[in-house]
């Protein structure tokens, strides 16, 4: 006994439909006999007669009349099946899983980016994951994400390719005191003697190592009283008086009304922020991402590979 396939629900439908095997034959484009051995197998396969043969043609038993509403069902869910996996392949359905350092969120590159990938691709359940950059590049690796927002992309590392979005400096938070010695800084030396929170060193090396170099450079190590591991945290312990921080330009934006930031002019290193996605695996969807970050930098959204 042969398994039931995709045509022999056709041929039913159609002699279901025509009230004729002869008929359905064609409408099928098929033989009469063809199609009348299609019908008995379906029959065997089932163990149950579907139709009653008179001399006009043919009638639906009751059994037949229940197989013909799940044959229907069945063809119909196949299509969709059919159609959703056409769709996933085609990047134009399905989940996207991005990833972004908070205190770029509210970038207005990086908003004017989510919004065109939401306008051309409606139908993309789009969730993000608020992780630092070196949580990002892991996910990225086990595929956990399918892209990231962030920065310190190690340029050696050949498993993730990035796309520049913009360039990030960092400035001076301090609290807002117009008394405070540090409102009148205007270089790093002018604040050698402050207090200062740090970056969790653990958790962002390059940056780390990037405003320590920015520092001995100027002639003096940061006294470190306060360790944060993301820019909303110092923020906040800069908010609470706990010292001052050199942090990226863009956390102005949802930094507390208590804190005053001063742009630095010889702190002028800073970092790009990019799209980073796996160099191996690139679905559909991290394509039609990439489609709109094209769209919102231009000609500045080159892909830039890790060296192997």
């Amino acid at each position: 006994m042969r398994n039931i396939e995709t045509r022999h629900l056709r041929y039913f439908i159609a002699v279901a439909q025509e009230g004729s095997i002869i008929a359905a034959s064609r409408a099928l484009s098929i033989t009469q006999p063809a199609l009348s051995r299609q019908i008995q197998d379906l029959e065997a396969n089932i163990g149950v007669p579907l139709f009653e043969r008179h001399a006009k043609g043919v009638q639906l038993t009751d059994a037949g009349m229940s197989f013909l509403q799940d044959a229907r069902q069945s063809l119909l869910q196949l299509e969709q099946a059919r159609d959703r996996a056409h769709r996933i392949a085609q990047g134009q359905t399905g989940s996207f899983t991005l990833g972004i350092m908070p205190s770029y969120l509210a970038s207005p590159v990086t908003l004017a980016i989510l919004a065109h990938f939401r306008e051309q691709n409606p139908e993309i359940l789009l969730s993000i994951e608020p992780l630092l950059s070196l949580q990002q590049a892991q996910a990225i690796r086990s595929e956990e994400l399918d892209g990231g927002i962030m920065a310190w992309r190690a340029p050696d590392d050949a498993s993730l390719n990035g796309i520049a979005l913009y360039h990030e400096r960092f400035v001076l938070a301090m609290p807002a005191q117009p008394s405070a010695p540090a409102k009148r800084a205007r270089r790093l030396a002018d604040i050698a003697g402050e207090r200062f929170v740090w970056f969790n060193r653990e958790k962002s090396s390059a940056q780390h190592n990037l405003l320590i170099a920015a520092c001995a450079k100027a002639g003096f190590t940061p006294h470190i009283v306060q360790i944060g591991t993301d820019t909303p945290t110092i923020l906040g312990l800069v908010a609470a008086g706990m010292g001052c921080a050199l942090v990226p330009a863009s956390s102005q934006r949802h930094a507390p009304p208590t804190i005053a930031f001063i742009a630095l002019a010889d702190l002028t290193d800073g970092v790009d922020i990019e799209f980073v996605y796996s160099a191996a695996r690139r679905s559909p969807r991290v394509q039609r991402f990439i489609a709109s970050v094209r769209h919102v930098t231009g000609k500045k959204a080159r892909p830039v590979r890790g060296k192997s």
